[in-house]
């Protein structure tokens, strides 16, 4: 975050210190932390207490990060820069995923293993879940598309249109976790279900962050705090709500497809 200055008739930046981006930080270590208490320790309570609290804390900081940009008459810094490097970042997070499950399954005589219940990956599902994901990411442009021509009404309304469709994603993951842990498909059951349940956790608490910052957007821009010349916000989530549902496209390809001619 940056501050514009005035300086003898001149402009320059000054660095505006803040404490969000420590929280959003060390919070998210934390998950990782829980993570590794619940998978690696064996103690899956308390790793699901600390991933918990750390999903908490980054909300949280998120929160009052972007509280505190808006708290600004203006709309300087490298917001968008940043949400760029950070996209990268996550990246890498998915690649290592990804790369363990490939790497659990190529040496593998049978994948899914024997003792996964039948009807494991559920295909089907699946690809109800990306109708929703795919067809939220052409409605987040055309929100964008409004607000670059001044029609907020039709901004808000397809945000909450892209927030909705969100949400029956997470809603129809969620149905699914259900459905197969009550078959006794569980994180426990072999190595394939500890990737299933990884994988698309990790993916659905990026789907969650992303709708809840639609939401947070929304609030804004009910608030008169969005227009068509302060929109940094709105791009970076685009950026990141395009991630997402590139990512699962991946997930898909992987946890799902694969599975079926192994």
């Amino acid at each position: 975050m940056q501050e514009k200055v005035a300086y003898h008739g001149l402009e320059h930046h000054e660095v505006e210190l803040s404490a969000w981006p420590f929280v959003v930080g060390m919070s998210g270590l934390l998950v990782m932390i829980g993570f590794m208490t619940a998978f690696q320790w064996k103690l899956p309570m308390l790793g699901m207490l600390l991933s918990g609290v750390g999903v908490v804390g980054i909300l949280i900081g998120l929160f009052g990060w972007v509280s505190e940009v808006y708290a600004k008459k203006f709309e300087e810094g490298l917001s968008k820069l940043a949400i760029v490097i950070f996209i990268c970042s996550e990246a890498a997070l998915f690649g290592g995923l990804f790369g363990g499950y490939l790497y659990n399954m190529f040496p593998a005589p049978q994948w899914p293993p024997a003792n996964t219940p039948a009807g494991v990956p559920p295909l089907g599902v699946a690809l109800v879940l990306t109708v929703f994901l795919l067809s939220s990411s052409a409605t987040i442009q055309m929100a964008e598309t409004k607000l670059e021509k001044g029609e907020m009404g039709g901004f808000k309304g397809w945000l909450l249109f892209t927030m909705t469709l969100g949400a029956l994603f997470l809603a129809g993951q969620a149905n699914e976790w259900s459905k197969l842990i009550g078959e006794g498909f569980t994180v426990s059951t072999n190595a394939y279900g500890t990737f299933f349940y990884t994988v698309t956790g990790v993916h659905g608490s990026h789907v969650l962050v992303g709708v809840i910052l639609q939401f947070f957007i929304l609030l804004l821009a009910l608030r008169n705090k969005i227009s068509s010349r302060r929109q940094t916000i709105v791009k970076a989530c685009g950026y990141y709500w395009h991630f997402v549902d590139g990512i699962w496209l991946v997930v898909l390809s992987l946890i799902y497809v694969l599975p079926n001619f192994r």
